[in-house]
């Protein structure tokens, strides 16, 4: 539950709050129906969300995101355990939506990947529950070995071969953390984008993704001795789900449950978004159980514009979308308008949906029976 001492203070135009604080109210009974309640020692809500350019000014971005925006995405994140959030930049955005999550949720967060490496200066970050998560005090990025490196070739220097290549455009972050029983590695990803149609751009993004998951793959077979599990999620930008770039990540022994093989993109037709498992016995069972209602749900997508920045808000922002650059170009003309709102409003939420999974973390029956002293 988000915290709203702001909707009373100069933060939310006067002229918008009521409008603002409907959309909210019908954004928390949205929550409500679809979103599992949480409970604090049965389950883990577990999500992934990549907030489209989230604190970068400039660029392909039209104009800073509005203060309703912050509150809307402030409900969203709450609604879950531990966030894996993409593209996160200046970290001030991503503090007031905090500051509006309350005292309860804390982050941990990387540097800035390199913008001239193709990394375009975003941060990999997880916002979590202290109440429910512990950080494990273990947390780091993923640099390569040579033998790893991506588009790998070698070269002849004085007689001897070295091997050279790319490390990743986005360096995947890795952390250690543990809810109730359940011992986790935890590594998000914004994989490189590229191009989709065949060529060096989508097999380099394919080498990314492969590379990770084996990398990931080997680590996990080390932690289940020390009883842990590893859940590698983020944005993946894969393609569809037969597509290579999704057999890039189940070639490692990862598991993608089939009910999180969704759509996560505004089109419904590209699964960029994923959560993928190397679980111990009893997780994946849980995760690829079926139910009968939204609120007993084990996995889905959040519909992010179910609510807010929906068809009926476009006259409340038509103002706001002459007022930048490109819509003032097209101010007369309704019907580019309308499309550009559809544009306009990913920049206030994202252009991904929120793909979420709810796990077992309880073992502690398990637990109990593996004491017996045998008879």
């Amino acid at each position: 539950m988000a915290y709203y001492p702001k909707l009373k203070t100069n933060f939310i135009p006067a002229e918008r709050r009521n409008h603002i604080i409907d959309k909210l109210l019908a954004l928390k009974t949205q929550l409500d129906e679809e979103i599992p309640d949480k409970n604090l020692e049965k389950h883990l809500l577990l999500a992934t969300w990549n907030i489209r350019d989230f604190g970068k000014d400039g660029g392909f971005n039209p104009q800073p995101r509005l203060p309703e925006s912050y509150f809307y995405i402030a409900e969203i994140l709450s609604a879950f355990d531990l966030i894996a959030v993409q593209e996160v930049n200046e970290l001030e955005p991503l503090e007031t939506v905090l500051s509006i999550m309350g005292n309860n949720y804390s982050y941990i967060a990387t540097d800035v990947s390199d913008a001239k490496g193709g990394g375009n200066g975003e941060r990999l970050t997880f916002i979590y529950d202290k109440r429910k998560i512990w950080f494990k005090n273990i947390a780091g990025e993923i640099v390569l070995p040579s033998n790893l490196l991506i588009s790998k070739t070698e070269l002849q220097v004085e007689g001897d071969k070295v091997v050279a290549g790319k490390q990743f455009r986005r360096t995947p972050y890795v952390v250690s953390f543990q809810c109730g029983w359940f011992k986790f590695d935890l590594c998000t990803v914004h994989i490189y984008y590229g191009e989709d149609r065949p060529g060096p751009e989508l097999q380099q993004r394919i080498e990314e993704i492969k590379t990770i998951a084996n990398y990931l793959s080997k680590r996990a077979d080390e932690a289940f001795l020390k009883d842990k599990s590893m859940i590698l999620l983020g944005d993946f930008n894969i393609v569809a789900q037969n597509h290579e770039t999704m057999e890039a990540l189940l070639d490692s022994g990862f598991t993608v449950p089939k009910n999180l093989r969704a759509s996560t993109n505004l089109g419904r037709d590209h699964y960029y978004d994923q959560i993928a498992f190397k679980t111990k016995q009893g997780q994946l069972d849980f995760i690829d159980s079926e139910a009968t209602d939204a609120k007993n749900a084990n996995a889905g997508v959040f519909e992010i514009y179910k609510n807010c920045f929906d068809d009926d808000d476009y006259q409340v922002y038509k103002n706001e979308l002459v007022n930048t650059r490109e819509g003032a170009t097209i101010a007369n003309d309704e019907v580019k308008l309308k499309k550009y709102y559809n544009s306009w409003k990913t920049w206030q939420l994202s252009d991904h949906k929120v793909l979420w999974t709810r796990l077992l973390i309880n073992d502690s029956e398990a637990y109990i029976n593996s004491c017996r002293i045998p008879e």
